[in-house]
C-alpha cells in the first residue's frame, strides 16, 4: 500500500470526524436545522468529488 493510499485514508478519516463534530458539536446551538443541512449538503458534495478523483486515478496493480 502507497502513500496515496495512506493520504485518501487520512482525507476520509478527517471527513468522517468532521461529519459528526460539526453539526452535533459546532451547531449544536443553532436552533435551526439549515445550517446542518448546508453543511452537509456541502459535505456530500466534497465526498463525492473526492470519490470520483479517487476512481478517476484508480490503477490495477500488476505483478
Amino acid at each position: 500500500m502507497g502513500k496515496a493510499f495512506w493520504w485518501w485514508v487520512s482525507w476520509f478519516t478527517f471527513l468522517f470526524i468532521l461529519d459528526f463534530s460539526i453539526p452535533f458539536h459546532t451547531l449544536k446551538g443553532v436552533q435551526k436545522v439549515t445550517g446542518s443541512l448546508l453543511f452537509w449538503i456541502i459535505w456530500i458534495v466534497v465526498a463525492i468529488v473526492s470519490m470520483f478523483i479517487i476512481f478517476l486515478r484508480w490503477r490495477e496493480e500488476t505483478h
